[in-house]
């Protein structure tokens, strides 16, 4: 593991390394308008939702890295207080990069990304028509994080109202197809083979310190396969789990199949040949 110092890189390497490292992030394709009525559109992916009541979102479009001067978003957001966020489908991925571009801000990215404005309800900034989720906003609160080149900018915002696509109610990761953001010019598209489903513990699972020793000195098992056991209710009786069949096989044999039948969410034929792996 190499260590870096912040104090040893330039922002611009900094960032490389935040938004490497920290990804994948939700983009927030944040729609504003001047104070003079000029509409600007442009993704940003320091963002995430902070509460539920009420709703408050919060994104950060900090200061340009090579001279710490501020973006159009944030000049806008904070003159009005007002600000539309759309989350970014994958369907809208590459108009979205065009919108990410460094317009003059007399420049509607509406109009050069080709992005759909449609009215919002409580606010001016527009909603993106392509969008299958977005926000309308109003200013709680701006924090600065700095002041110089890359410092971070937060703008904190309540939720006005939600506005979701009729066939993406249900909010179902495939319907809805967002896409995220990783370093460079790498994107996450989170829908089908890109989407797991791991349950929550219910109540207090037994933890990995429970699990027999043999299981976690095994070179086979991952460290999932040893969380997906431990997340268990309880610690099943060895002998018992051992005695349902008897499989022959070695020790390595049988956390293969341990393996496998951790990756067919088998929790019980897991245990039972766990069972059988004690006894050997």
């Amino acid at each position: 593991m190499k260590t870096i110092l912040p104090a040893d890189l330039d922002p611009a390497a900094t960032n490389a390394l935040l938004t490497g490292g920290v990804g994948p992030r939700p983009i927030a394709l944040a729609s504003t308008v001047s104070g003079r009525g000029e509409r600007n559109l442009a993704p940003f992916s320091f963002f995430n939702a902070f509460g539920s009541n009420p709703p408050m979102v919060a994104f950060a479009p900090n200061r340009r890295a090579r001279d710490g001067t501020v973006k159009d978003t944030y000049r806008n957001a904070t003159g009005t207080g007002e600000f539309v966020i759309a989350a970014v489908s994958f369907a809208m991925l590459q108009q979205m990069n065009v919108a990410s571009a460094d317009y003059p801000g007399d420049v509607d990215e509406f109009v050069k990304s080709g992005l759909t404005p449609l009215p919002a309800r409580f606010v001016a900034p527009a909603l993106v028509g392509e969008s299958p989720f977005q926000m309308e906003c109003r200013l709680h609160r701006e924090v600065e994080l700095g002041s110089g080149p890359g410092s971070g900018l937060m703008l904190i915002g309540e939720v006005l109202a939600f506005h979701v696509r009729e066939d993406c109610l249900d909010l179902h990761p495939d319907r809805l197809d967002l896409v995220g953001r990783n370093g460079g010019a790498f994107y996450t598209r989170a829908s089908g083979h890109a989407i797991l489903q791991v349950a929550k513990p219910a109540g207090r699972p037994i933890g990995y310190d429970a699990l027999p020793e043999v299981l976690r000195g095994s070179r086979i098992l991952t460290g999932n396969d040893l969380g997906r056991l431990a997340n268990s209710a309880d610690l099943p009786d060895p002998a018992q789990a051992a005695a349902l069949r008897d499989d022959p096989g070695d020790a390595e044999g049988l956390e293969r199949a341990i393996h496998l039948a951790l990756l067919r969410e088998d929790l019980p034929e897991a245990w039972r040949l766990a069972g059988r792996r004690q006894m050997l």
